[in-house]
């Protein structure tokens, strides 16, 4: 990856140095700034403010923020109503016009957003290589190393998952490159099944160092704030999910049923027993396993979902949504219809992300990353036991208020979970990685599909930057 004009802002915990500096400012890859880095490096603290400045990159509004999760990748998958008006703002990402010039900019973003968040934990690798293990408290060594390993690995899976082709598609085409240093040499481009080995070398080295990673204490009384509230750092129970995430992907069954086993086990986590408080808690906090802590989501929330600069509020037709959740199917109402969106006459709007006074603390400025819903997901269709795979599946419905139903064998499993990840992940960007990953002929559900079949790549691949060299170098063709 190409870092001769790569400036890298690392924000610290507290954001100051923002208000009176610039990312070109702060530190660029070069010699002349190695007084600031080895300020920042000099101590602890200063490693747990690097990682904090990772996070703040991932929850920008180009990337989990809004984009990758509520905006973008969401509308590709048509779930929000749009129609022919092309001056909503995501009227061409809906249509797969992804050349368009008022979508290719955002397109641009997340690619260098992504990459300069993979550069900030490089770099904090580096030195913590280099760093006097004294100078950590407890196990902190291992607990920063751990998480900036396994945030490297989110961040190229999803790069992935947006620019490459997936394993169905083709699994040995170059498509990215797999970061590792802060360099001004071009790092090679690697194939999807090689950008999986990478990501899982770094889960693996990750969750051995998070052995002991605070997460798994039920009572957080850590002095130190950095060990507290660990749901909103990348910690072991996150690493472990990414990688039943990865190996589902990968099509390593044995593997993804393995580790998302371990969560489901797990007696720390549990998915909700009532739903009385969902309706204060829209996010379903308990059941997060990794979220971003975004304290601006709330005004890009009521921005799209409440009254919009634009004049084009992010909605759905409420017929269409009853359509989505099986309204009439008669087994029950589900806690996500009725707690999760708003009604506005014939339509409905997400409240997930909204700020509401009732609200609970933890379910505040929160962007779901992992769900433990989701290795109940992976799980059952990891399985070779369909009475298994039907018993997860129907614990998650009873969570959601829903009565158990029947599936007949995988193919309805599977049909059951693409129109499922619609209902679960709603405003999370991960319905268009379920669409992918089956190379789907069709996008959406209900009133509203799109026939892909022949045009895949170009739906499915979102197209590199322009002056991709800037960070990746050249894909062998």
């Amino acid at each position: 990856m190409k870092k001769s004009n790569l400036f890298i802002c690392l924000l610290t915990g507290v954001l100051t140095l923002l208000s009176a500096t610039s990312c070109e400012d702060w530190f660029d890859v070069d010699p002349r700034t190695e007084i600031k880095e080895s300020d920042l490096f000099k101590d602890e603290s200063g490693f747990f403010d690097a990682l904090t400045g990772v996070y703040s990159i991932m929850g920008r509004s180009s990337l989990y923020g809004d984009e990758l999760t509520m905006g973008s990748i969401d509308a590709i998958t048509q779930i929000y109503y749009i129609g022919y008006n092309t001056a909503h703002p995501l009227y061409y990402m809906s249509t797969f016009e992804y050349e368009n010039t008022r979508v290719r900019p955002a397109i641009d973003a997340m690619w260098s957003g992504m990459y300069e968040a993979v550069a900030n934990v490089n770099n904090l690798l580096a030195h913590i290589a280099q760093a006097d293990r004294n100078m950590f408290e407890s196990n902190n060594y291992e607990l920063i190393k751990g998480e900036a390993l396994a945030l490297r690995a989110y961040l190229h899976f999803d790069l992935l998952r947006l620019f490459g082709p997936s394993f169905r598609m083709d699994k040995d085409r170059k498509c990215i490159p797999y970061v590792t240093t802060v360099s001004k040499q071009n790092t090679p481009y690697s194939s999807p099944k090689e950008v999986v080995d990478l990501c899982l070398r770094d889960l693996q080295e990750a969750e051995k160092l998070l052995a002991d990673d605070p997460v798994k204490n039920i009572i957080q009384d850590e002095e130190n704030i950095y060990r507290m509230n660990r749901r909103t750092r990348m910690n072991l129970y996150a690493t472990q999910a990414l990688m039943a995430r990865i190996y589902h992907y990968a099509g390593d069954k044995t593997n993804a049923l393995r580790y998302a086993g371990t969560l489901i086990d797990n007696e720390n986590l549990k998915l909700i027993t009532s739903t009385m408080g969902v309706k204060n808690d829209r996010v379903i906090s308990s059941e997060l396993l990794f979220a971003l802590f975004v304290d601006n989501l709330s005004d890009w929330a009521d921005n799209h979902f409440r009254h919009s600069s634009y004049g084009y509020d992010y909605y759905q037709m409420q017929f269409y949504m009853d359509e989505f959740f099986d309204k009439n199917a008669g087994t029950g109402s589900d806690v996500r219809y009725d707690a999760q969106f708003d009604i506005d006459g014939s339509n409905m709007k997400l409240s997930k992300y909204l700020s509401k006074d009732a609200d609970s603390y933890n379910a505040k400025f929160r962007v779901p990353m992992l769900r433990l819903s989701e290795m109940y997901y992976i799980a059952a269709e990891s399985t070779d036991d369909i009475d298994y795979a039907s018993d997860l599946l129907n614990s998650v419905r009873r969570a959601r208020a829903l009565e158990p139903i029947t599936y007949a064998d995988f193919n309805a499993v599977e049909s059951y979970l693409t129109r499922e990840y619609r209902r679960e992940f709603y405003g999370e960007g991960q319905l268009f990685f379920r669409y992918k990953w089956l190379d789907s002929d069709n996008i959406a559900d209900g009133y509203l599909i799109k026939n892909v079949s022949s045009r895949k790549e170009k739906v499915y691949m979102l197209p590199l930057p322009d002056q991709e060299k800037e960070f990746g170098g050249t894909a062998d063709k």
